[in-house]
């Protein structure tokens, strides 16, 4: 946190309001599209391995894991592979959000893909579509099922208040050093909880 709180005093923090503050609709800034529908493109016996998105891959506060290993047709769309820089959102509620840093993951249905423009910084970008504010606005828009679902439609018409490039990739940083330790944070528990189970099972004779 000390490296955060450095990086924060070189930043000139202004009063609020001060920033010029430009409004977008998501479809204005970025491509939106669908993630495939995996189960139609599975080749058994192809040899043709690719690492699947899933649901349960993004997770609120944890870095994009649970990949699943599939084989996969030749004949799937590129669009469906991820590129350095795509943000992608789960559709159900509620609506995790992940940067992706990793190119060529397949990315499974029920999660859409943003593709932000040039002249936006799509770390912050994530950054903002993971807001309360902008939460609020897709929990307007989400159906009304058992489980809640934002359609891609919906999700273009999101409205975000924007700052100027240079500003976006100032607080992007500070975000991304503070989201590290909440990423070490997760682990430390992950691998705790792992630890106790680990201990009982030993106990009570199990694997």
């Amino acid at each position: 946190m000390k490296e955060v709180m450095k990086f924060l005093k070189m930043l000139k923090w202004h009063p609020e309001g001060e920033f010029i503050m430009n409004t977008f609709k998501l479809k204005e800034i970025a491509e939106v599209n669908s993630g495939v529908t995996v189960r139609r493109y599975i080749d058994e016996g192809s040899n043709n391995f690719k690492e699947v998105i899933v649901q349960k891959s993004i997770q609120k506060g944890r870095k994009l894991s649970d990949l699943q290993k599939m084989e996969m047709s030749s004949k799937l769309n590129e669009r469906y592979f991820t590129v350095k820089g795509d943000i992608l959102m789960k559709t159900p509620y509620p609506n995790d959000v992940v940067h992706v840093s990793r190119e060529g993951l397949v990315v499974g249905d029920r999660i859409a893909i943003i593709r932000v423009s040039d002249g936006f910084d799509s770390s912050f970008i994530a950054h903002l579509l993971d807001n309360v504010s902008v939460r609020k606005q897709l929990t307007k828009l989400t159906s009304s099922e058992r489980i809640p679902q934002l359609s891609i439609k919906d999700l273009k018409e999101v409205e975000l208040q924007v700052p100027d490039l240079e500003t976006q990739k100032k607080y992007a940083k500070v975000l991304n050093l503070i989201d590290e330790r909440i990423y070490t944070n997760y682990e430390i528990i992950d691998n705790d909880t792992r630890l106790k189970e680990g201990i009982l099972n030993k106990l009570l004779g199990g694997d």
